[in-house]
Formats: structure tokens, C-alpha cells, sequence
């Protein structure tokens, strides 16, 4: 993490929205790459095929955001960055359709990715350490969608875990700020 404002090549962006990180990796030219969620099903998801790692200028994805800001941050503790023409080359590769899963590929994994070679997201790691049953609920939700999808794929099944997804991040935003 660092005080700058001016991103370079490769510098992972950090967008604070209300309840959790969006994670892009700046690639010149005023664009970021990131990995976009669900696109049809709303604002909360937690695992779908339908998603897409995208290059979108950066401004327009920080309008969606509180504050951004650069954070590299396992720089500091000896991890190996990729060059900018290898993060470069990773984003153009890995550019187009993916799948998003909030536990094993989410944004901040790919961005990991991106930079360090790395799949990791911190968030998710906050939550199995400080969530009891987290991971416990995570796989019953992902079976029950299966059941349910198997039923009749118009359910939407998703109100159900929208709503476990964010008693789970705000328990994790109060544990945060009792932190801080």
C-alpha cells in the first residue's frame, strides 16, 4: 500500500464500496482490467459462468466507489512481481468470459493473479478466520442452488444467499472497524 495517486502499470486498485474491496489491476492508458461479477444476476453473487474479466476505464469504475486507492500489497512481503509487459500480456490473455466464484475467483483473486501469480483473496480469508460456519454455509448454498436449479432454472435462488452474503460482510465491516 502507498500514499500515490498517479497508478502505474500493474498497480493493484483497491475501490472501497459499503460492505466490500472491488479489486482492479491498473494497465496504462487510464483503463484497469478486472473481473466483473455476475452480470445477470444483480449486485450480489457469489458464483456464476457468466462473468467476464474486462478492461474498463478507470475513472467510470471509480465513479461506483467510495474511495480507491493503490495497494500492492504483498510487495512488502517478498512476493514476486510479474513485469509490466507480463501483467500486460496476462490481462490481454485471460481478457473475456470467466467464472466467478466468491471463495476461489473472485476480483481480488484475479488481480493477485495478475500481479504476484498468486490466487488469494484477503477478504475471503478474513471471513473463513472470523465468520464461524462460513465456509460450512458457503457449500450448503452452492448445493441448495444446485437442488433448486435442477427443479426449475427460473428460481431465483439468489435472495436467499443475498442476504446470508451480507449479514456475513457486515459482520465482517464491525469486526473491521472495531479494529480500527
Amino acid at each position: 500500500m502507498n500514499n500515490r495517486t498517479n497508478p502505474q502499470i500493474g498497480d493493484l486498485i483497491e475501490f472501497k464500496g459499503w460492505m466490500y474491496r472491488h479489486w482492479a489491476v491498473y494497465i496504462g492508458n487510464n483503463m484497469v482490467a478486472h473481473l466483473v461479477g455476475c452480470k445477470d444476476n444483480g449486485k450480489t453473487c457469489y458464483e456464476c459462468k457468466n462473468s467476464e474479466v474486462r478492461h474498463d476505464s478507470f475513472p467510470e469504475v471509480k465513479k461506483r466507489y467510495r474511495t480507491w486507492r493503490i495497494n500492492n500489497l504483498l510487495d512488502a512481503h517478498g512476493f514476486e512481481v510479474r513485469t509490466a509487459e507480463g501483467i500486460l500480456e496476462f490481462t490481454e490473455r485471460t481478457k473475456g468470459p470467466r467464472t466467478y466464484d466468491i471463495v476461489n475467483g473472485n476480483c481480488e483473486h484475479y488481480v493477485m493473479l495478475c500481479r504476484y501469480g498468486v490466487n488469494i483473496s484477503f477478504q475471503v480469508e478474513a471471513l473463513k478466520a472470523n465468520v464461524p460456519g462460513f465456509l460450512g454455509a458457503y457449500k450448503q448454498l452452492k448445493s441448495i442452488k444446485r437442488g433448486w436449479l435442477e427443479i426449475n432454472e427460473t428460481v431465483p435462488y439468489f435472495d436467499i444467499l443475498t442476504w446470508v452474503a451480507c449479514g456475513a460482510l457486515l459482520a465482517l465491516t464491525l469486526i473491521e472497524l472495531r479494529k480500527n
